[in-house]
This record gives C-alpha cells, sequence and structure tokens, in this order.
C-alpha cells in the first residue's frame, strides 16, 4: 500500500487530500506519521511540544480561570491565540495569562465570522487594509491593556481563511511569526519554516492515527462525523501520539478550544500525558529568539 502513495508530504489540493486521507486513515496511519514528521527539521536539540488555545466565544473566555489553574497546577506554560475585543471586555483574566508567563498570540481586534463581534465578515473576504487594521488595532490593544508587543498571530479559522496578504501585513508590523495553516499540508512536515517576507510559519499538527487532519476537539469530536466523537478515545490518541513524538524526538504543537478541553477531564489527562512522557514543552515565542 506504502508504495501507492505518492509523496510523504503536504497535500494542498482539497479533493486529493480527502481521498488520500481516507485511504491513509484506514490503512497505515502510524507508518505514515512516522514518515512524514521524521522530514522535519526539529528546531529543538529533542522531543518537544506547544500547546496553544484558541479564544473564540464567550465559553472560551469562561473556561479561562480553570485552564490557568490546570496550567499552573501542572507547571505548563501555553500560547493563546486572543481577540482583542475580548481583551478590552475581560482584561483581569488575561493579564493574568500573561503574569503567569504564557504567550499572547494575535487573533485579530473581532475575529471576523464571530457571532460576538462579527459575524457577517470574512478575513479571507477583507481588503488588506482591513485585514491590516484587525491586526493592528489588537496589538494596540494588547500593548495599552497588557503591556506586551505581540509577535505572532493566528488567521480566524484557518483554512480558507488564511490568505497570503497575511504575511507582508506581519513584517510591516514587525511580527515574527504566523501559526494559520495545518502540518499536513503545508511544507515543514509540521515543523516551524520560513514562509515569505521573513515570517516564520508554525502549522498545527495532526496525530498518530489521523496524520492528514487537524487534531483538535472539533475534527474529533464535535463536527458532523467526527473522527472520535468520545472524549475518552481522544485523550488515548493524544496520549499515543505524544509517546511516538518522544520516542523519534519530533517537534508537535496543536491546539485546543478551551471550552471544550476541559470537559470530562480531558485538560488534565492531556497535561499528565505531556508531563509523564517528560517531554519538553515550549512557547512558539521561544522557537523565533
Amino acid at each position: 500500500m506504502m508504495k501507492l502513495i505518492p509523496l510523504y508530504g503536504p497535500v494542498k489540493n482539497r479533493y486529493a487530500a480527502y481521498f488520500l486521507r481516507k485511504i491513509i486513515h484506514a490503512t497505515c496511519p502510524e507508518q505514515y506519521f512516522v514518515r512524514f514528521m521524521s522530514q522535519q527539521v526539529n528546531p529543538c536539540a529533542n522531543a518537544s511540544y506547544a500547546l496553544t488555545f484558541d479564544f473564540d466565544f464567550e465559553k472560551d473566555i469562561e473556561a479561562f480561570p480553570y485552564l490557568l489553574d490546570m496550567l499552573k497546577e501542572k507547571d505548563i506554560k501555553a500560547g493563546f491565540a486572543v481577540i482583542g475585543k475580548f481583551v478590552e471586555k475581560y482584561p483581569d483574566i488575561h493579564k493574568r495569562a500573561v503574569d503567569e508567563g504564557h504567550e499572547i498570540i494575535n487573533h485579530t481586534y473581532t475575529h471576523p465570522d464571530n457571532p460576538h463581534w462579527a459575524p457577517d465578515r470574512y478575513f479571507n473576504k477583507l481588503s488588506y487594509a482591513e485585514q491590516k487594521s484587525e491586526i493592528e488595532k489588537a496589538h494596540e490593544v494588547y500593548q495599552k491593556i497588557l503591556g506586551i508587543d505581540c509577535i505572532g498571530f493566528r488567521t480566524p479559522h484557518y483554512g480558507n481563511l488564511h490568505t497570503e496578504s497575511v504575511y507582508p501585513i506581519l513584517s510591516e508590523l514587525g511580527y515574527k511569526y504566523s501559526s494559520s495553516t495545518a502540518a499536513c499540508a503545508y511544507k515543514g512536515f509540521g515543523a516551524p519554516s520560513e514562509h515569505s517576507h521573513g515570517i516564520i510559519e508554525i502549522p498545527t499538527g495532526c496525530s498518530l492515527h489521523f496524520p492528514l487532519a487537524i487534531f483538535d476537539s472539533w475534527n474529533m469530536l464535535r463536527k458532523n462525523n467526527p473522527f472520535l466523537g468520545d472524549d475518552k478515545l481522544f485523550v488515548e490518541e493524544f496520549d499515543a501520539t505524544i509517546e511516538v513524538v518522544k520516542e523519534h524526538n519530533l517537534f508537535l504543537t496543536h491546539y485546543f478550544d478551551p471550552y471544550d478541553i476541559v470537559v470530562n477531564n480531558k485538560l488534565e489527562r492531556v497535561l499528565d500525558s505531556i508531563n509523564r512522557h517528560n517531554i519538553k514543552t515550549l512557547l512558539y515565542r521561544d522557537l523565533i529568539f
């Protein structure tokens, strides 16, 4: 079967990706995951993992205090992609995140295509000037309220909403990285690599048995016909993936939705898995400086 696979590399065509995913996930996912990821240039000497969260909804903010409590208890730092409007509305919890050593990632000012702030706007349909304004206004909020200068960006909703116009904008604003693509569809084999305009792209990762899908709660648990559909299986898949990352000295990063990861003790079990495998954790900014 493996001889039929033309390339252990990124698959950008959505139709080709769909059929290849069906074949790989049903026949040889573990072998594909290891072969694909082993081609990366790991920016760290040893196995390493970067944990991030996206705060898109009010229910994510509700989960924020508990998330911070658990990260502090397990002694793990994380990256938080946050919306400027939420920082304005809930400054204290975001200040706490900064004070406890976590990284803030620019997730735009209103998160276009967001039911709270911009339900009828889509990031990829904005003009260059509007996209820049969304990123710049959020940056100014982080400066004013949190006292930080952001260096990284994440496009709202990834996928088709991510556009090449982001990179010159980020360069103009002095940013260093973006994390807005999927590892299975991007060069670098899951590791950071330079994209354009001097910006590093850090693609979010997959998992051992689903190497051609983003490993997050929506794909694995919440969409129609999810890959897993079960919280226990979700944690087991994470644990198996981390074990292989450790064994093969790989770099991997994921993002999770706070409101979902705190349900049924998934967060605690994910953090325990990281610590049990004694895998190095780091922030995206650690990869840049």
